[in-house]
């Protein structure tokens, strides 16, 4: 059975059974004060009766002085103490009928007299403490059943009304609790239909449970996506990052394997860049970890490193693996900096990378300072880039030609990894280009300088 049906069908049963019960407790209370009102009236007729039926002499004297003390419609009967009708008044001939009762049974009684209910009551009369008889009181009902069948029937009809009108309050409440669930659920079956992350629409005047768990579930699909792209970030810069070292590795593997075991320098030289990437792939295994998972990553240390050397070990790495001319230009001899060598070669390895695949003649490596800045610049002499495309390059899975991407393998990530790799040390990354020019990209470092 659905929710709705549900709330339905127990909401409408349970105000039927309190109306029931209502009605019920309606006509016992009205039965129960309408024939204590009776039986209060009947009592007072005897008690008027007790008084005047001897100093009037109402048994013996004219029927018509006994009207006053008779009820409408009722009856009035006399008995004297051994127990005979001592005198009858009455205009109904129906009540002439009723059973005599014995005269010491006092109190009231329900009883039928001709198929009708009467209620009558009987008391008895002294003089100075002597008994001398039985006065009986009765009064038909006929208008206090009307009465009570008239309530039944007032009642019925408005708690059949009632109970109409609950089922369709009961669908509107039943669409008003669960039309937040049902948009709940329609979300959830076009997730699971589609593969994208959807959000519940809310309203901010609600302030409900269901509110709540709209906003619990909203979330709950966020952290998801979130997770969900940091796993896609994570397969992306993972193979794009890890290609460069597995490259320069299978390149020097190959070189060893053709000439290494004859030429003791190049086998010095081989092992000692297979040793060098296999550190770095070790050390951007880690960084990577650490960006897919949802804890803090651990801090980089930064490190004195003199930029003219380490970018020219970098150059000759590149140099071998992918024969291209690399050079470094600088107006200096040495230049020291603090910096997070791991995080700027892997910088410097994605600006070589894509130079070289963008560009076939020479390379350049340009280090400066100025002030209290650092510029590493890397320029090739490419096809560079159109104005409407520098504002995008640093976004991710951006690409500025497609065709050329498919070529060169590349997948728009290099770019973006590069910017976050130098924002987490404190640089900045920029880039100036020109079509037919080629392109400059100039990492900014902002640390203090070691001399």
């Amino acid at each position: 059975m659905k929710i709705r049906t549900k709330i339905q069908s127990y909401s409408s049963l349970f105000l039927s059974v309190m109306l029931i019960l209502l009605s019920i407790i309606v006509l016992i209370a009205f039965l129960w004060i309408s024939v204590e009102r009776e039986r209060d009236l009947l009592e007072d007729k005897a008690s008027l009766i007790e008084e005047n039926i001897l100093t009037k002499d109402l048994i013996s004297g004219d029927p018509d002085l006994m009207e006053p003390y008779t009820p409408d419609d009722g009856m009035v009967r006399i008995f004297g103490t051994d127990g005979r009708l001592v005198k009858s008044f009455t205009d109904e001939e129906d009540l002439e009928g009723l059973e005599v009762k014995s005269i010491n049974e006092k109190g009231f009684d329900f009883s039928k007299a001709d198929g009708d209910y009467v209620l009558t009551y009987r008391y008895a009369y002294p003089e100075e403490g002597k008994k001398l008889g039985m006065i009986e009181v009765t009064q038909p009902q006929d208008t206090l059943l009307e009465n009570l069948s008239t309530l039944a029937l007032v009642l019925g009809g408005a708690s059949l009304f009632v109970i109409l009108l609950s089922i369709f309050a009961g669908k509107w409440l039943a669409n008003l609790i669960l039309k937040p669930i049902s948009i709940m659920s329609g979300t959830m079956m076009d997730i699971e239909k589609s593969g994208e992350f959807k959000r519940i629409p809310l309203s901010d005047q609600s302030k409900d449970e269901l509110q709540v768990m709209g906003v619990s579930f909203n979330r709950m699909i966020e952290r998801l996506e979130r997770n969900y792209n940091r796993q896609q970030q994570f397969l992306s810069d993972a193979s794009h990052e890890l290609k460069t070292p597995i490259t320069v590795i299978e390149s020097y593997s190959s070189l060893l394997k053709r000439w290494g075991m004859k030429d003791e320098a190049i086998l010095e030289e081989a092992v000692e860049v297979i040793h060098h990437e296999a550190i770095r792939m070790k050390q951007l295994t880690e960084h990577l970890l650490q960006s897919a998972s949802q804890s803090e990553p651990s801090k980089d240390i930064e490190g004195k490193v003199e930029l003219i050397s380490f970018c020219e070990q970098i150059a000759q790495t590149l140099r071998r693996t992918a024969n291209r001319e690399i050079k470094i230009q600088s107006e200096f001899k040495e230049i020291y900096a603090m910096a997070i060598s791991s995080k700027l070669e892997q910088v410097l390895v994605i600006l070589l990378d894509n130079a070289m695949k963008y560009s076939e003649s020479d390379i350049q490596i340009l280090i400066n300072r100025r002030a209290n800045e650092i510029f590493i610049g890397v320029k090739d002499q490419g096809a560079g880039i159109s104005p409407e495309h520098l504002p995008h390059v640093f976004e991710r899975f951006y690409r500025v030609d497609s065709s050329r991407a498919r070529k060169t393998g590349g997948n728009g990530l290099g770019l973006s990894i590069a910017r976050t790799l130098v924002e987490s040390f404190g640089g900045k990354l920029e880039i100036q280009s020109e079509v037919g020019e080629g392109t400059l990209v100039t990492i900014t470092l902002s640390h203090q300088i070691l001399i």
